[in-house]
């Protein structure tokens, strides 16, 4: 996806700075201010031209900000443009690898049914694994966890709390004694009540839940059950990746078809985007992204943009709404379908869908569906028009 960013080539003459790095002009031709977009260069060409396996990135004042170097071969590090502005950076060589704070990190957690989760500052994520489906549990969608608005990571404290040994043996005990006062010890530490980090009090079960891509056959969806392998390509600091692969299963009448899922979470986003495609097809076939709708909020839809957003209810009694949207450029239509509100297309065999999926919470940065729309607005803009990259 090229939203935010763009992937400067380096094909061309690198001059060097006087410093001896190299500089690169980042360049908002938009209408729209560019807080932290996200600047790609090619690592590779990077350093063959300084000489050095590590790379740094100065902004025009030599202050040094935080970059990364990503399992693909790319130098990420963002830059605050605005809208018709044009920023000056430098990339230079180091001796070492310098170390910034992770904004986005994630993993595998072998201690909870194997789900793969992750987060930046903003939103946290998950998705259900092996262990899940073995227990026969029907969670299909991508799961989600609200998070007030900071730069630490959440996700190892409550997981930590949810998943500790000495906690559910004292649940054990006390309901051996007073049910109610294991109940009430229970929420003194499980992550579905927010204790000031954050929570998980969205209901995920037999549906797309945050965004899932699934095939459409039969005017059905198609719900794949949980990920059969997971691998973090990346973790941090500025970019989370995850690749999932699914077992074999029948589409339609193709009866091997193999799913992989490529997702990246960047810093200062609400939104993952996704690659998705599907080995073994024979024939094209219709793919449906979206989300459960669960009570009668109004939907929000803009099919020339590939955008839908709905405000779910979530769990508990006082826990606030879950934002929830996708953007798909280039969807052939937006249609309620089984519960859900999709955003719809067609793959032929060996193509990838792209697109885009998340979610705000209104107790936090984006408080109201119409911001929450406009944020969703402003992100398919910014992708169709994405920051210009001169490296010089």
């Amino acid at each position: 996806m090229k939203n935010y960013l763009i992937i400067a080539a380096l094909g061309l003459a690198l001059a060097a700075c006087q410093d001896g790095g190299v500089k690169v002009r980042v360049a908002n031709d938009s209408k729209l201010d560019r807080k932290a977009g996200l600047v790609m260069l090619d690592a590779g060409q990077l350093k063959e031209r300084l000489g050095s396996g590590y790379l740094y990135v100065t902004d025009a004042s030599g202050r040094e900000i935080p970059s990364q170097l990503t399992s693909d071969g790319r130098l990420l590090f963002t830059a605050d443009v605005a809208a018709g502005d044009e920023c000056t950076f430098s990339v230079a060589a180091a001796d070492s690898a310098h170390v910034y704070h992770a904004l986005t990190t994630g993993r595998v957690y072998p201690e909870r049914a194997d789900d793969v989760a992750w987060e930046n500052e903003l939103v946290g994520f998950r998705a259900y694994g092996p262990a899940t489906q073995r227990n026969g549990e029907r969670a299909f969608g991508y799961d989600i966890f609200f998070k007030h608005p900071t730069s630490d990571q959440i996700l190892e404290v409550l997981y930590g709390a949810q998943c500790d040994p000495a906690a559910w043996k004292r649940v054990d005990s006390l309901r051996a004694v007073d049910p109610a006062m294991a109940e009430d010890y229970i929420q003194s530490f499980t992550y579905h009540v927010d204790h000031g980090l954050g929570m998980d009090c969205y209901a995920v079960g037999p549906s797309l839940g945050a965004g899932v891509a699934v095939p459409v056959v039969n005017d059905s969806l198609a719900f794949a059950w949980c990920y059969d392998k997971a691998e973090v390509t990346d973790n941090g600091p500025l970019r989370f990746g995850l690749r999932l692969d699914y077992a074999p299963r029948a589409v339609g009448a193709d009866t091997a078809v193999t799913e992989h899922r490529i997702i990246t979470l960047d810093a200062g986003r609400h939104l993952n985007t996704a690659r998705v495609w599907y080995d073994g097809l024979t024939a094209p076939v219709t793919v449906a992204a979206g989300v459960p709708l669960r009570d009668d909020s109004p939907v929000f839809t803009d099919a020339a943009k590939g955008i839908l957003a709905y405000s779910d209810p979530t769990q508990g009694p006082d826990n606030g709404r879950a934002m929830l949207g996708v953007v798909m450029n280039g969807a052939d239509s937006i249609v309620e379908k089984q519960g859900h509100i999709v955003a719809m297309t067609t793959l032929a065999p060996g193509d990838t869908l792209n697109y885009s999926w998340g979610f705000a919470w209104d107790r936090a940065d984006i408080t109201t569906p119409e911001a929450w729309q406009q944020y969703l607005l402003d992100y398919a803009a910014r992708q169709a028009e994405p920051l210009r990259v001169t490296v010089e």
